[in-house]
């Protein structure tokens, strides 16, 4: 599929979308989507180069166009390198719904968010696929429910060796399910999402502030396993605790 060099100016920037899309009514969809403020919107083409970007994700990149551009070539080539593994896993089959990552930014622009994809289909054929990152916004007190709040206070205190689910479930004195969607509604995450953000959240600070070893850092964070906190921090943040630590001092 042939990737459009440009985008038309003005708020009609898809309209060079394959026919494979517009049939699939995504065209009145994405003007829609170009106006929201906390979503990065985009559409990729079977290679991985973009054919929409919307406002968002624009602004924050700090570009008028990525039209036909891979991720490699908008994002440092270690980021772009990570989200194309991304992409291609999605276009290969792969489920992507709500997965919690920290995205990072030109310029130094970073933030939680949680990213769904899906594969567009044309005669049985992966053409594309359509993302979302929606920007996470935790409040900044806990809910005024107190159990609640000792549950995820517990989170931030001990994230070193975590709870498991069904004790700080106990900790808010709910039964593990209506605490699983008390912290949903809350937080718009799963308990074990909030714990996986908390620990990664606090490995990065380590990473940036500190000349700890990742080693260190790892089990600083409740990582007794080396690489099972490679792991974890990729799949959070698409570098590895090394790489991501290069990256913020400016050297990958």
């Amino acid at each position: 599929m042939p990737a459009p060099s440009a985008f038309p100016t003005g708020t009609k920037r898809h309209q060079a979308l394959p026919e494979a899309v517009r049939r699939l009514g995504l065209d009145a969809l994405l003007d829609v989507l170009d106006y929201l403020p906390d979503t990065v919107v985009f559409v990729k083409d079977a290679q991985g180069r973009y054919l929409y970007a919307n406002r968002t994700l624009l602004e924050r990149l700090g570009r008028p166009s990525v039209a036909g551009l891979r991720a490699d070539e908008v994002f440092p080539a270690s980021l772009g390198a990570a989200y194309t593994q991304q992409d291609t896993a999605v276009l290969g089959g792969r489920t992507l719904t709500e997965h919690l990552e920290l995205h990072l930014y030109p310029g130094g622009a970073a933030g939680w968010c949680l990213t769904t994809k899906r594969t567009l289909i044309e005669a049985q054929a992966p053409v594309g696929l359509l993302g979302l990152s929606r920007d996470l916004h935790l409040p900044r007190s806990h809910a005024s429910a107190r159990g609640l709040a000792a549950a995820t206070a517990r989170i931030e205190a001990e994230y070193a060796a975590p709870p498991t689910v069904p004790e700080l479930a106990r900790s808010a004195g709910l039964s593990v399910s209506t605490f699983e969607r008390q912290i949903r509604r809350v937080y718009g995450l799963t308990p074990t999402q909030l714990l996986t953000r908390t620990r990664i959240g606090a490995a990065t600070a380590l990473l940036a502030q500190t000349g700890l070893s990742v080693a260190q850092i790892a089990v600083e964070c409740g990582y007794f396993d080396h690489s099972a906190f490679t792991r974890a921090f990729k799949g959070a943040v698409g570098l590895t605790p090394s790489g991501y630590r290069a990256f913020i001092r400016g050297e990958g």
